[in-house]
């Protein structure tokens, strides 16, 4: 009997539009994130450039499915509360941009002290140079590791499971439950996961055949 499929496809189907709104929001949150801590590195605040450190140190040392758990369990404990899908942004996109974060830094760091140093000699004031000269080619330079992280993103989306979000996997294990429950001959648990982990593949391989596709474009 085929019937549990369509029913299936539809109810994954919900949990993929799950799956791709939280890895957009992460990837947005962990983006805006990754610029403030390279900001910081490149402040002349000693407390500052102190903090980003911190929180890259913090946060890229302890795993991102930690990080989920804290902001759902904890934070309430505060009076802090989120629901599952806000703990999921939020928890994930506080990790990746620790991840982020040092791709951008790493970028600015590799440029040439002369650079900013000529662009100050042609009259550029600090600011200029930087937008002018140093974050162009740093942003070539942090593109394809950048789409890299993005792929990290996606893959740790299938986390948010476990706080209660009906995501692809969430739903995938919902949906098994229900077909061993009614009897639908078996949970059909195999072709299940088979058609999550295919749609996951798709969706990583394609964001890293762009960041191959990227860096070689980058080394012309």
């Amino acid at each position: 009997m085929s019937n549990w499929i369509w029913p299936v496809a539809v109810y994954l189907g919900q949990g993929l539009l799950i799956t791709l709104w939280i890895s957009l929001l992460t990837v947005l949150l962990a983006t805006a994130l990754g610029l403030l801590i390279a900001a910081l590195s490149r402040t002349t605040l000693s407390f500052a450039r102190l903090i980003g450190r911190l929180y890259v140190e913090v946060l890229r040392g302890v795993p991102s499915l930690m990080i989920l758990l804290f902001v759902f369990f904890a934070l309430p404990q505060i009076g802090l509360r989120t629901g599952p899908l806000t703990a999921a942004i939020i928890g994930l996109g506080l990790w990746g941009g620790a991840n982020i974060g040092e791709v951008f830094r790493g970028a600015l760091n590799s440029i040439p002290c002369r650079q900013e140093q000529g662009a100050r000699a042609l009259g550029l004031s600090a600011t200029e140079a930087l937008v002018f000269v140093i974050l162009p080619q740093a942003f070539r330079r942090a593109l394809p590791p950048y789409v890299g992280q993005l792929t990290v993103l996606v893959q740790a989306s299938a986390l948010t499971s476990v706080v209660g979000v009906s995501d692809l996997l969430g739903s995938a294990r919902q949906m098994i439950e229900r077909l061993a429950y009614v009897g639908a001959g078996g949970s059909h648990a195999i072709e299940i996961y088979l058609g999550v982990l295919s749609v996951f593949f798709v969706i990583c391989y394609s964001l890293t055949a762009l960041a191959s596709a990227i860096e070689r474009r980058l080394r012309y």
